[in-house]
This record gives structure tokens, C-alpha cells and sequence, in this order.
């Protein structure tokens, strides 16, 4: 995989992980409500940033809707949801990171990081390769 396509993946996942949150923040409390928005706005950075270095015009468009690999309808599903849209975008960013070089590794290794983080605030175990199952 090249840089730019690393790249649009990159923006195609933190499009799901927007649509994502969207949902999962419907799910929640208050308390978790608000970390799944804030999850979102930086999800919506991220993405930003990312699709801000491919040619003019070459993002990839969001889908309509995403399908989840389960039913979302609670908080306990929403916070797995969470932590799968997390620790996919790891194994997305790892690929970004493999691709590019100088800043953009570094950026791609710190949204990695960043992702596997909030897998983990939301209850996902830690794990040195997080997989994307």
C-alpha cells in the first residue's frame, strides 16, 4: 500500500468512526455521552488533517450509513462498539505509519496511539498489536 492510499483509508476510517460515535453517544449518559463527543471531534480532526495531504479532490465520500457487525441498542454495546471502531483505526494508522515517512509517520503513530488509548478508556484490554476483528 502506498502513502495516498494509506491515506484515503485512513479518512474512510474516521469517517465510519464519526457515523460510529454518532450512534454510540445516542447510547450513553451523560458522563460517557460527553467522551464519545469529544472521541467524535477528534475523530473529525484527525480526519481533517488526514485528507487535507491527498490531491485536491481525492477523499474518499462518506457512506450514508455504516453497518455495525452487531446491534447497537444499549450502553454496554455502544461501548464495545467504541472500543472496535478504536482498535480498527489503530491497525488503519499502523498501515499510514508503514507508508509514510518523517511527519506524517510520526502524525500516523500518534493517531495510532491515540486511538488505542481510547479503546482502552473504553474497557477494551490492552494489547501490544490491537487487531482489527
Amino acid at each position: 500500500m502506498n502513502v495516498e492510499e494509506a491515506r484515503a483509508a485512513a479518512v474512510a476510517g474516521e469517517d465510519a468512526a464519526i457515523y460510529a460515535y454518532g450512534v454510540i453517544s445516542a447510547m450513553l449518559g451523560n458522563t460517557e455521552r460527553r467522551r464519545a463527543l469529544l472521541a467524535l471531534r477528534a475523530h473529525q480532526s484527525w480526519r481533517d488533517r488526514v485528507a487535507a495531504l491527498l490531491p485536491a479532490g481525492t477523499a474518499p465520500t462518506p457512506a450514508i450509513a455504516y453497518d455495525f457487525p452487531f446491534q447497537v441498542t444499549n450502553d454496554e454495546e455502544a461501548d464495545l462498539l467504541a472500543q472496535l471502531v478504536e482498535n480498527r483505526l489503530v491497525v488503519v494508522y499502523a498501515d499510514l505509519a508503514a507508508a509514510a515517512s518523517g511527519d506524517g509517520r510520526a502524525d500516523a503513530v500518534l493517531a495510532a496511539s491515540e486511538c488505542a488509548t481510547r479503546a482502552v478508556v473504553w474497557g477494551a484490554p490492552s494489547q501490544a498489536f490491537p487487531h482489527g476483528s
